[in-house]
């Protein structure tokens, strides 16, 4: 019985060491792997910064000073958009500059009229004579027409009638709306 036993702990002590070995070896081959890929990249990252910049074979002609032209133009572009904005800016500054100076001329125009009227009493200019307008004959003859007949306003007469009483007015008198 202890021979049997003997056999399966040296079976199992095989096959400990079998898996031991398989995971050993594993392990290794992964941390090789691991360094190999390390260095692979670590070449490439040197011979990128030694090695000078190869352009790519082009099959057909190029008209190098058509793209010039076409890349300073959009450079230009870019730049005129850049300055735009800076245009832009500028001139609604100028505008709040001038804004700002027209309020000073306001307010400097309102210190001087106070000074003005304390200094120079308010004159009341007296008020324009009124002509006399000339009548034409016409008018001055219907005039007259009128004042001669006794003939009663209609507004007066009104008055009178509301009054209650048979006074009139005398027709000189004007009559005012």
């Amino acid at each position: 019985m202890n021979f049997i036993f003997g056999i399966i702990l040296l079976a199992m002590f095989i096959l400990a060491l079998r898996v031991l070995w398989a995971t050993a070896l594993q392990l290794l081959s992964a941390l090789q792997h691991a360094a190999q890929t390390f260095h692979r990249y670590r070449v490439q990252r040197l011979a990128r910064n030694r090695l000078p910049v190869v352009m790519p074979q082009i099959r057909h002609e190029v008209d190098w000073l058509a793209m010039s032209d076409s890349v300073r133009q959009e450079i230009q572009t870019r730049n005129h958009a850049v300055n735009r904005e800076e245009v832009r800016l500028e001139a609604q500054l100028q505008a709040k500059l001038k804004t700002i100076e027209i309020y000073e001329a306001d307010i400097q125009i309102a210190k001087l009229e106070r000074e003005l009227l304390k200094i120079k009493p308010v004159i009341d200019s007296p008020e324009p004579e009124v002509k006399k307008t000339r009548r034409s004959k016409k008018q001055s003859v219907a005039v007259t027409e009128t004042t001669t007949q006794n003939t009663k306003h209609p507004v007066s007469q009104l008055r009178a009638a509301l009054k209650g009483n048979d006074l009139s007015t005398p027709v000189s008198e004007s009559v005012r709306h």
